[in-house]
């Protein structure tokens, strides 16, 4: 079994890793995934459900030529003329342009972000992006550890991260299969199902940590 604080640990590097896939890619940035996903296999990663997920997309990003997956990630998820094919933006898979979304949709993630005290920026992408959100639970989960770790039961960041999480099983699975039909390089799409499986793990995670603490249990 793997103790609430090293759980949340476990979380937070999961997130920050995922976040990472949908950046610039670069020979750089494949490297430092392959790091991460080996710390998280350190701290227990295979002991859940999602890990054969993770592990695939890393196989797959490791073996594609960087190029390519540059190129497919601009194409898929890069803003153009006519914006991006699939966009990884949750006010454009939940929202309509025309209704003010955008802005409702950020006003909220900038809300919870406000409420945690954090402060992500990141001046290409929307408060909604999909990498900002990501970021945002990573940051959640550490505030979590930290609050564990100092006695607490980290319900105030749970419930944080259950904001965040119930929205995104909304919209993730749809984006995912999306890119799946329209990947040409692999990597991206079992990045997106390596996402969808965390976010529904994730779900279900919260409702049962949720679920703990407040029945007083530890």
């Amino acid at each position: 079994m793997i103790e609430d604080t090293e759980l949340a640990r476990l979380r937070q590097g999961c997130y920050r890793v995922l976040s990472a896939g949908y950046g610039r890619p670069s020979v750089t940035r494949v490297e430092q995934i392959g790091a991460g996903v080996a710390a998280l296999a350190a701290m227990g990663l295979d002991s859940f459900a999602y890990a054969p997920s993770v592990w695939a997309w890393v196989t797959a990003l490791q073996g594609t030529p960087i190029g390519m997956v540059a190129t497919e990630h601009v194409r898929l998820f890069g803003s153009g003329v006519d914006g991006a094919l699939v966009a990884p933006v949750e006010s454009q898979r939940l929202g309509v342009n025309l209704h003010g979304d955008p802005a409702r949709y950020a006003a909220r993630i900038e809300d919870v972000m406000r409420r945690a005290g954090v402060e992500l920026r990141n001046d290409d992408k929307p408060p909604d992006h999909l990498l900002v959100e990501l970021e945002l639970a990573s940051a959640l989960c550490g505030a979590e550890a930290a609050d564990r770790a100092a006695g607490g039961d980290g319900s105030r960041w749970l419930e944080m991260q259950r904001e965040l999480i119930d929205v995104m099983t909304r919209w993730i699975p749809g984006f995912a299969s999306e890119v799946a039909d329209r990947d040409t390089c692999g990597a991206l799409a079992a990045l997106a199902a390596a996402t969808e499986a965390f976010v529904i793990h994730e779900s279900d995670m919260l409702r049962l940590l949720l679920a703990e603490t407040r029945g007083g249990s530890r």
